[in-house]
């Protein structure tokens, strides 16, 4: 995603008139001159400034009039350090889930730093899963990211939707011709959770992340459009825990396989809604994390549980 003041881009055919003309246009259309700035400075960026360019910012701008979220209308979003295909077949990156990515992050540093305590000599990289990697944007900033570590670090994206590792794929190959190394780190999987893993990996997993389907049939008949008609239902909607708390099945799922799959340190980092904080920390424990926490994200709100062995 391209914003404000981050570049400069060609003006359209006739100079800066036409340009001001065409914002103006397509401000109209989408209602923000913010909106319309993106749309324009993305077309400018491929079209370099001719009339077909200037047809199709009206046409993206139509798209997004008509209810289509921006990143989908854009094809693309910003994720922490890198650049993000997008389109309906996965859901929209989030600040929430970079958050994530941070607490991972950390996680994986006290592992790390655990494993060295314990071993010296221990020289095996760290192996990080990523859950329902969806667009591929945790596995890939584990990637690039904690190569800062020192350490080799192996990781692993699970994807039960062929179209999601599809888009996780154009993703990882455009992160290959920009960090061949980090791109070279990261394998896609076919299945849901930690079936998709080969055997070999038990008990060798490092660090298990995950965002799942963490919303309520009840909650998701509420959504905003914007996300109830374009992003994919399944990796929204999950039914009731066992333990009866709305939304929390996947979670539970994550929590409970994630034992047979971490070495002795290994963490658990999920995305939640912060009403499900106490039923997943409720769930870790009848899994048999012995350190159990949560996070917040930059609005305060507890947005994530965090566990390890």
């Amino acid at each position: 995603m391209v914003t404000g003041s981050d570049r400069t881009v060609p003006a359209p055919a006739g100079g800066a008139d036409a340009r001001a003309r065409l914002l103006s246009d397509v401000a109209g259309r989408v209602g923000s001159i913010r909106e319309a700035t993106w749309i324009v400075e993305h077309v400018e960026a491929r079209a370099d400034g001719d009339a077909a360019g200037s047809a199709s910012a009206l046409d993206l701008a139509d798209r997004r009039a008509a209810g289509e979220p921006l990143q989908y209308v854009l094809g693309s979003w910003a994720f922490r350090s890198l650049e993000l295909h997008v389109d309906r077949r996965v859901l929209i990156p989030r600040p929430e889930t970079e958050q994530v990515v941070e607490v991972a992050l950390a996680e994986l540093a006290r592992t790390d730093a655990a494993r060295s305590a314990d071993d010296p000599d221990d020289d095996a990289p760290l192996v990080c899963v990523d859950l329902g990697t969806g667009s591929g944007a945790i596995a890939l900033s584990l990637a690039v990211e904690g190569a800062a570590l020192g350490r080799t670090v192996e990781v692993w994206a699970t994807d039960a939707s062929s179209d999601a590792l599809d888009v996780a794929r154009a993703n990882l190959a455009v992160l290959a011709a920009t960090d061949p190394r980090a791109a070279a780190r990261v394998t896609l999987a076919d299945g849901r959770w930690f079936a998709a893993l080969p055997d070999r990996l038990a008990r060798r997993v490092d660090l298990v992340v995950a965002n799942p389907p963490y919303v309520s049939e009840a909650e998701y008949a509420e959504l905003d459009p914007t996300v109830r008609e374009w992003e994919p239902r399944s990796a929204l909607v999950a039914h009731r825990g066992d333990s009866g708390v709305a939304g929390l099945a996947d979670i539970e799922s994550v929590v409970a396989g994630a034992g047979s799959w971490l070495r002795r340190h290994g963490g658990l980092v999920v995305e939640l809604a912060p009403a499900q904080a106490y039923g997943a920390i409720d769930a870790a424990r009848r899994a048999g994390f012995g350190r159990v926490g949560t996070a917040r994200d930059l609005a305060g709100r507890l947005r994530m549980l965090v566990a390890n062995r």
